[in-house]
C-alpha cells in the first residue's frame, strides 16, 4: 500500500485570509525568533546550562528539570517551527546528557550513567523524557537517538546486566527508583534512613503517613527524633517493590517499538499494563499504588493498597497516579488498536467521580487522594479545595483549617479536565465527552474564556478547546493564539529586563524563561491535547509534513485548523497565505500513522467560474464538490497561492501498525 497519494488541489481563492490563520503563522514566526535571546543569555555555547552553579554539585535530583526546559521544542518543530528548532533541541539533549554525567550522585557514580538517568522515580523521569520521545517523533532519522531508544528501553527488559529492573515472572518493576544502575536499593540498603525533616515545600502536601508515633503535624518533624522516625517508616514502606507511577515506563518502551517495530517492546508494554489491570481487579476496582517484591499488594504498607511512593496518599495523589495510568492506557491502545485499554483509565476517573461531592453551584468536587485519618491542616497552593467546615481553600503558605477527609478520601476539588480530555481524545466516544462536561467548574468557568495558567507545559485550556469543538466557543482559535503570542512576548520582556544573579539560579531557571508555547498550535492544527506531561506520547488524529522539503510540520505560509473531530473522521481547514508560491502539505492519519484515511470531500472552483476577473468578499465563486477515495494513512494537498480548502475526512482509527516511519519512506 502506498504511504501517501497526491490527489487534491486546492483552488478556492481567498477574499481575505482568516484571522486565525494570520495569528497562527505569526505565532510560529515569533517563536522561531524567540529562542535566540534565551540561548545567547542563559545557555553556554556548547549547549550546557547554567545550573548547577558549581561543578561540585552532588545529588540525584533535577536532570528532569534540565530536560524539561526544552521539552516542547521538538513539538514546536512538528507543528511547523524552523529547521533550527530541531537542530537546537537535539543539541540541547546531547549537551545536558553530557553535562549531568559530570555530577556526582552521592552514591558512588554520576547522575547520568550510560547516557541515562542512574535511578530516579518515574514521576520525574516521565517529565524529563517527554523531551526524548518528541525528539524521536521530530527526527526519527537521528541514528544516535534511535540507538539510545533501544538501549534505554533495554534497561527495563533486563538487557543490561547492570540494570535488573524487571521481574518478568511477576511482571513488576523492582523499585520506585530505577534506571541505568538498576533498582535504587543503594539509596537505603546498608544506610541509616535519612531524617524526613521539615522543608518549606512540604507545607503544601501534608504527611505521607499518619501512624508515626509523635508525628501529628508537619511541625512535629522539626523535632529531630520524630523526623528520624518518619524517615525510617518512609524507607521501610517506599524503597522496594513496584509502584503505580512506574506505568509511565511504558512510554519509554513504546518509544523503542516506534523506532524498531520489534515485538519484544510491544509485548513488554502489554504484559506490564495487564499486570496492573489484574491488580486493580484484585483490589475491588481500585488501582493500588504499591506492590511488594513477592507480588503482594501492600506488602510493605501493612496490607494497605495506598501509601506507595508517589501514590494515592502523598505527595500528589491522582495528579501522579493519573498521569502514569493515562500514559500506559494510551500506549497499550496505540500498540494494539484495542480501545478497551482506555477503560483502565476511565474506571479510575469514574471511581473518583462516584466518591465526589456536588455543591449547590453544580460543580463536582472530586477527591484527589486517599489515606488514613489524621492531620490535614496543611497549606494549599490551589484554590477551592473543600475544608472540613464546608468552606473552600484559598492559596496560602499558612496552615489552613483542616481539609475534608471522608471515608479515606481527601483533597476534594474540581478535577483537572486534562485527564478526561485525554481519554476522550483517544476514544472519541460521546460518553467520554459528556464526562468532561460533567466535570466543569462552575466557579472558574474555564470553558468560555481564556484563563491564564501557570503549568510547566504552559497549557491548561482543555475545557475551552472542547467547547470550541462543540460549537460553543467560536472565537477560541483567535483568543488562544493571542494568549499564546502574549506568553511569548511576556517571556521575551522578562528576559530583556532580567537582573537575577546567575549564581542564584535554581534548577527551574530555564523553565521560567522558555519562550516556546505549543498548546494552542497543537489543539488547533492537530485536533489534539498536549501530551501527558509526566511522560505521555503525542496522541492526535492528524499531523502534517512539508512535502517539498521532506520534513515534519506545516510548510511555510500554510496554516491549519481542525474545527471538528469525531470517531469516524474530522474536518481540516488549510490556508496558503503566500500570494506567489504553491505549497504542498501531506496529512498523516495519527502521529504514528496508526489510523487510515478512507475518503475526503472538498470543494474546488468550478471549471466554468470566470477567470481573470476581480473578486471581492461579496462575490460568490461557483464551486463543485469532489469526493476522493484514499485508503491510505496519508495524502497530499497542493495549495495554490492565496488559496484555502476545507477537507471533510473519513477515517478508520487504530488500524495500522504505529511507527516513526515518515510518509515517503
Amino acid at each position: 500500500m502506498a504511504r501517501y497519494v497526491e490527489i487534491i488541489e486546492a483552488t478556492d481563492p481567498m477574499m481575505a485570509p482568516p484571522r486565525w490563520a494570520i495569528l497562527e503563522r505569526h505565532a510560529i514566526d515569533l517563536m522561531n525568533q524567540a529562542v535566540d535571546p534565551l540561548l545567547q543569555r542563559y545557555v553556554y555555547p556548547d549547549g550546557s546550562i547554567m545550573w548547577p552553579t558549581s561543578d561540585a554539585h552532588t545529588g540525584v535530583d533535577a536532570l528532569d528539570d534540565a530536560y524539561e526546559s526544552f521539552h516542547n521544542w521538538p513539538l514546536f518543530y512538528l507543528l511547523g517551527g524552523g529547521d533550527h528548532i530541531c537542530d537546537l533541541a537535539e543539541k540541547e539533549f546531547d549537551a545536558i546528557t553530557r553535562q549531568f554525567a559530570r555530577y556526582d550522585s552521592g552514591r558512588g557514580h554520576p547522575m547520568v550513567v550510560k547516557e541515562y538517568e542512574q535511578g530516579y522515580d518515574w514521576f520525574h523521569q516521565g517529565e524529563g523524557y517527554l523531551f526524548f520521545y518528541l525528539l524521536g517523533l521530530a527526527n526519527p532519522d537521528n541514528a544516535k537517538n534511535a540507538a539510545r531508544a533501544a538501549r534505554f528501553a533495554g534497561f527495563y527488559l533486563n538487557e543490561d546486566p547492570d540494570a535488573p529492573n524487571y521481574d518478568a515472572n511477576l511482571r513488576l518493576v523492582r523499585c520506585p527508583h530505577v534506571g541505568s544502575k538498576g533498582p535504587g536499593y543503594r539509596y537505603s540498603e546498608g544506610r541509616p534512613a535519612p531524617a524526613w525533616g521539615y522543608a518549606d515545600w512540604k507545607r503544601y502536601y501534608g504527611l505521607p503517613f499518619q501512624d508515626v508515633p509523635g508525628c501529628d503535624s508537619l511541625d512535629s518533624v522539626l523535632n529531630r527524633d520524630v523526623a528520624l522516625r518518619m524517615g525510617q517508616v518512609v524507607q521501610e514502606r517506599m524503597s522496594r517493590g513496584d509502584v503505580a507511577m512506574n506505568l509511565a515506563i511504558t512510554s519509554m518502551v513504546t518509544n523503542a517499538y516506534l523506532h524498531t517495530g520489534e515485538n519484544k517492546y510491544r509485548q513488554w508494554v502489554l504484559d506490564y499494563v495487564e499486570a496492573w489491570m489484574d491488580r486493580t481487579r484484585q483490589n475491588n476496582g481500585i488501582l493500588p499504588d504499591n506492590v511488594g517484591l513477592s507480588g503482594k499488594i501492600g506488602e510493605y504498607t501493612g496490607g494497605k493498597w495506598y501509601g506507595g511512593h508517589y501514590g494515592w496518599t502523598w505527595p500528589h495523589g491522582w495528579h501522579s497516579i493519573g498521569a502514569g495510568l493515562l500514559a500506559a492506557a494510551e500506549n497499550a491502545t496505540l500498540l494494539t488498536g484495542d480501545l478497551s485499554y482506555m477503560e483502565f483509565a476511565r474506571s479510575q476517573v469514574e471511581l473518583l467521580m462516584r466518591n465526589g461531592i456536588t455543591l449547590d453551584d453544580g460543580t463536582l468536587y472530586v477527591p484527589q487522594k486517599y489515606g488514613d485519618n489524621g492531620w490535614f491542616g496543611y497549606s494549599h497552593y490551589l484554590r477551592d479545595v473543600l475544608l472540613e467546615d464546608g468552606t473552600r481553600s484559598v492559596p496560602s503558605d499558612k496552615p489552613t483549617k483542616p481539609l475534608l477527609w471522608k471515608d479515606g478520601w481527601f483533597e476534594f476539588q474540581p478535577m483537572s479536565p486534562s485527564y478526561v480530555t485525554h481519554i476522550w481524545a483517544t476514544s472519541l466516544l460521546p460518553e467520554d465527552m459528556a464526562r468532561v462536561m460533567r466535570l466543569r467548574d462552575y466557579v472558574k468557568r474555564d470553558w468560555d474564556r481564556i484563563i491564564p495558567t501557570g503549568g510547566k507545559d504552559q497549557g491548561g485550556h482543555e475545557q475551552a478547546w472542547l467547547s470550541y469543538l462543540k460549537g460553543e466557543y467560536p472565537s477560541y482559535p483567535e483568543e488562544i493564539l493571542e494568549y499564546n503570542i502574549g506568553q511569548v512576548y511576556n517571556r521575551l520582556h522578562y528576559m530583556q529586563h532580567d537582573k537575577q544573579d546567575p549564581s542564584t539560579y535554581g534548577d527551574w531557571y530555564l523553565q521560567a524563561r522558555n519562550p516556546i508555547t505549543a498548546e494552542g498550535l497543537t489543539q488547533l492544527t492537530m485536533g489534539a491535547p498536549l501530551p501527558v506531561y509526566n511522560g505521555g506520547l503525542l496522541i492526535t488524529p492528524v499531523r502534517y509534513y512539508d512535502a517539498e522539503r521532506k520534513r515534519p510540520g506545516l510548510p511555510q505560509d500554510v496554516a491549519a485548523l481542525v474545527p471538528h473531530v469525531e470517531e469516524s473522521g474530522l474536518v481540516v481547514q488549510l490556508v496558503n497565505l503566500s500570494g506567489n508560491e504553491y505549497r504542498d502539505v501531506i496529512l498523516q492519519a495519527g502521529a504514528f500513522g496508526e489510523h487510515e484515511f478512507t475518503q475526503v470531500r472538498y470543494e474546488v472552483r468550478a471549471a466554468d467560474a470566470p477567470a481573470g476577473r476581480y473578486y471581492d468578499a461579496s462575490t460568490e465563486i461557483p464551486t463543485v464538490e469532489k469526493t476522493r477515495e484514499i485508503g491510505a494513512p496519508s495524502f497530499q494537498v497542493h495549495l495554490r497561492p492565496g488559496s484555502q480548502v476545507t477537507l471533510q475526512i473519513g477515517m478508520r482509527r487504530f488500524v495500522n501498525d504505529p511507527s516513526y516511519r515518515q510518509p515517503w519512506q
